[in-house]
């Protein structure tokens, strides 16, 4: 493997971890590259997590938009101003801490306890009581793709 394949991170796992008094979240230590690291927050059209994403995926939306031909320049438009203007910058301090901006949180109704779920690229923050519900619902078709690939 080259050593830009060893620099990219793999998100994996789940880790529940306390919003602190400043409304910081500490990210797991084997995810996180050093320190200063930037992060993209965005609230998940659902409204139920907040999408964290290295500055390479974030970029990769716009990429993506730009080389979909089915997308008109107009919609291209409307949406890199929507998503960008609905995302906000973190970096993360020497402790791995990032802010959670207040509204941000509150949009997917984070307080207290977060669980930052790995999704191999990216990572969510999610409420404790969302990802119970959520894992329990998505139960049956993780199992029936676990299937299909061998797993």
């Amino acid at each position: 493997m080259n050593a830009l394949q060893n620099s990219i991170p793999i998100f994996s796992g789940e880790f529940c971890h306390a919003l602190d008094p400043k409304n910081r979240v500490t990210i797991p230590s084997r995810w996180r590259s050093g320190e200063g690291e930037e992060i993209f927050l965005i609230a998940d059209r659902s409204g139920l997590f907040l999408k964290a994403m290295p500055p390479a995926q974030f970029r990769a939306v716009g990429e993506k938009l730009a080389s979909n031909p089915a997308i008109t320049p107009k919609d291209r438009a409307v949406f890199l101003r929507q998503f960008y203007s609905r995302s906000q910058q973190v970096i993360a301090d020497k402790q791995g801490r990032m802010l959670v901006p207040e509204e941000l949180g509150k949009a997917v109704g984070l307080e207290g306890e977060v669980v930052l779920v790995g999704t191999h690229e990216t990572f969510e923050l999610w409420s404790p009581a969302a990802w119970a519900a959520t894992k329990q619902t998505e139960e049956s078709t993780f199992e029936r793709v676990a299937d299909l690939i061998g797993l």
